[in-house]
């Protein structure tokens, strides 16, 4: 059984000072009266730490509000994040692409690189991984302990207080301690975050689209790539939001006894609407002779989305079919998560709505298969696909994690 902690001083005055640094990082530049009011703290406790954050760096003044021209006086100074003062690592791992980026205390992309080339066995990934890792940090001028934090994520079941990747059924990794992995080769004993892929992405959100999430108070994220998963994240105004599970829907049971999927049961999501599934039917086809056009863009080469999807603009019979069960299914599946979830807001990433048409016969099908008696009107945003949204997902999982646990005693 978990108890909550009780107040002390000590403990009091840690979450002050990362409800003051959180305050400035979504509001500023702000003046230390407005942070006064939005944090019902006294005016003296609010200068006492912001004076003490400026003295460390990672704050600043930025100048001056306007002086009112019926009131004479001292004008309010304004304070705000200084963006070079902390840098953050992200890191994605997936079975053909592993991804890096380096940011600074905003969010600027200041370095970001990838490596495409499947790779199934474990160690060979952090090698890879944790190589690029240390070529971002030279091409930046910095050494490991001049990093705030690192942020890794990567799909399947993990322990996210361990920093243990528990599962990744379609690779076959079980209980890979990335944390300590990932420490050793960098040569890095700073704080290293490691999450879900898709969970990473919704930390992105958070971070990164302030105004697309608006006043949401709470949000899902599907990512359809290699599998499919939906987090549900709880938003607020400045504190970061609780992500809610990895969101692994794709293992949920749509066809009952139906197609196998890697985790060992039949008729998940994952086997009909993942873009594994998608690339398998259309390989078929293609065998079948019943896909010409997408065998002829295909050439010698493994087949892609963007050829796939070439040919359902083509009209390619046979893909036009595989591709319209696949975003069927993901259309009655996102029906049943707002039924059951009723988030405000979900955003969609996945190359499959690369085509507006693939949108709208998504939002048909989840029109035609919501609860009308608890229908809550979910805004729905399709975000353009990024092989680097997982990357600064995670470095932004970083940035949460450090403002969150910032402590200066």
């Amino acid at each position: 059984m978990r108890f909550e902690q009780g107040a002390n001083p000590t403990r009091v005055k840690a979450g002050n000072q990362a409800a003051i640094l959180k305050t400035i990082y979504h509001c500023g530049p702000i003046k230390r009266s407005e942070i006064a009011g939005r944090l019902e703290l006294t005016l003296p406790t609010i200068t006492t730490n912001v004076n003490s954050m400026m003295a460390r760096g990672i704050v600043r003044e930025t100048g001056s509000e306007p002086s009112s021209a019926r009131f004479a006086g001292r004008k309010a100074h304004l304070v705000d994040i200084v963006p070079e003062s902390r840098h953050f690592a992200g890191v994605e791992i997936q079975g053909m692409r592993r991804t890096v980026c380096l940011l600074d205390y905003r969010g600027r992309v200041l370095y970001k690189k990838e490596h495409i080339g499947e790779e199934r066995e474990y160690g060979k990934n952090i090698d890879l991984a944790c190589g690029m890792v240390n070529r971002a940090l030279s091409a930046c001028g910095l050494q490991p302990e001049e990093i705030a934090g690192i942020g890794v994520c990567l799909p399947g079941l993990v322990d996210t207080r361990q920093g243990v990747l528990e599962v990744r059924p379609s690779y076959n990794w079980t209980h890979k301690n990335i944390r300590e992995d990932m420490a050793a080769r960098i040569g890095y004993q700073g704080p290293i975050h490691v999450e879900n892929n898709a969970c990473a992405r919704a930390y992105g959100a958070q971070l990164f689209r302030r105004e697309d999430l608006g006043d949401a108070q709470t949000f899902a994220y599907l990512f359809i790539n290699q599998g499919v998963a939906c987090p549900l994240v709880l938003n607020t105004a400045i504190d970061f939001g609780s992500v809610v599970g990895a969101g692994e829907v794709g293992h949920m049971v749509m066809v009952p006894n139906g197609a196998p999927c890697s985790c060992g049961n039949r008729g998940c999501l994952e086997a009909y609407a993942s873009d594994t599934a998608v690339l398998h039917s259309c390989s078929q086809a293609i065998e079948q002779g019943e896909a010409p056009v997408l065998r002829r863009l295909r050439g010698e080469g493994a087949l892609t989305m963007e050829q796939v999807l070439a040919a359902q603009e083509a009209g390619e019979e046979a893909v036009v079919q595989i591709v319209g069960q696949a975003v069927h299914i993901l259309g009655v599946a996102v029906a049943n998560i707002n039924n059951f979830a009723c988030p405000s807001l979900m955003l969609i990433e996945g190359r499959l709505f690369s085509r507006p048409e693939n949108w709208e016969h998504l939002l048909e099908v989840v029109r035609q298969n919501l609860c009308g008696v608890i229908r809550t009107g979910t805004r729905f945003l399709f975000v353009e696909p990024d092989p680097f949204s997982g990357a600064t997902g995670a470095a932004a999982m970083a940035i949460c994690k450090d403002l969150e646990t910032y402590i200066e005693l």
